[in-house]
């Protein structure tokens, strides 16, 4: 179920094995075996892509209340046997600085001195995790979660220190290094409005899966990236960040939970954010 599920997340199979740590042939073998098992086809396979059949579709939606519940039990014995008051898993998106959400978590943690929290950049559909930090876009919406946005911030460009200030008549001329669309789906729907409001077409040489491979890349001089101004205080040495004039560009970071799986504990998890912000 867990395959199928990363498979539907994320719209193909090898960015569903990337995300498990997995081998691709894993994934499809065993989407494969599921489908031989069911007697039906989950996922429609066609030149562009996949697409979740009808009954794929029930499937899913089912295998999700499973997973999550299945989680959800193995959390609670955990945390019985540890003599918690409780237990929060967080999820984060690479888009939410650190410094945007420590604060409510040293607070919440001052309050509930005796409730666990575990931080995962994992899915929030998947019932991996109670509560998300996540980018608050159209394309990342579901019934089934509630979002609360908390906070928006200017996006800006990255290029390695000692570069100077970019302007957008020299972004035409540069290179740039961009997360894969397929992962990073949402905020690459986002640069791409921005960038066809200023006229700029991002000459993209790299794509890469993880954030910290693309700021290897433009530390190397391969080229710049687009990413959220809150990043500053965390970036690597070797990297500086620019707001550019001309480049109006901003997202915004929502905390989301599950609206079947909201908890008295994660209400007031959730609290404590709103009043800080």
């Amino acid at each position: 179920m867990r395959y199928v599920l990363a498979v539907a997340d994320h719209g193909g199979f090898r960015c569903a094995a990337m995300s498990l740590n997995v081998s691709q042939p894993a994934v499809s073998k065993s989407v494969q075996d599921t489908e031989a098992d069911l007697g039906y086809k989950i996922f429609d396979r066609h030149p562009g892509g996949i697409s979740l059949t009808e009954n794929g579709r029930m499937f899913v939606d089912d295998a999700r209340k499973v997973v999550a519940q299945f989680l959800r039990a193995i959390r609670s014995a955990r945390r019985n046997d540890e003599d918690a008051k409780g237990h929060i898993i967080v999820g984060y998106s690479a888009l939410a600085a650190p410094q945007q959400f420590s604060p409510g978590l040293e607070a919440f943690n001052e309050r509930q001195a005796r409730v666990q929290i575990e931080m995962h950049m994992r899915s929030l559909k998947t019932g991996e995790i109670d509560v998300g930090f996540l980018l608050s876009h159209p394309s990342v919406r579901d019934d089934d979660i509630s979002q609360s946005r908390l906070w928006t911030t200017r996006i800006g460009v990255i290029c390695p220190r000692g570069h100077g200030r970019p302007t957008l008549d020299g972004l035409r001329q540069e290179k740039f290094v961009m997360g894969l669309r397929e992962n990073w789906r949402s905020f690459r729907m986002i640069l791409d409005v921005a960038c066809e409001k200023a006229d700029l077409v991002p000459y993209i040489v790299d794509e890469a899966w993880d954030v910290h491979v693309i700021f290897q890349r433009v530390a190397a001089g391969r080229g710049m990236t687009l990413y959220p101004m809150s990043i500053r205080d965390n970036l690597p040495a070797t990297l500086e960040i620019h707001e550019v004039e001309g480049f109006d560009a901003e997202l915004t970071i929502a905390m989301a939970w599950s609206r079947t799986a909201d908890t008295q504990l994660l209400q007031s998890f959730r609290k404590i954010y709103h009043d800080l912000c």
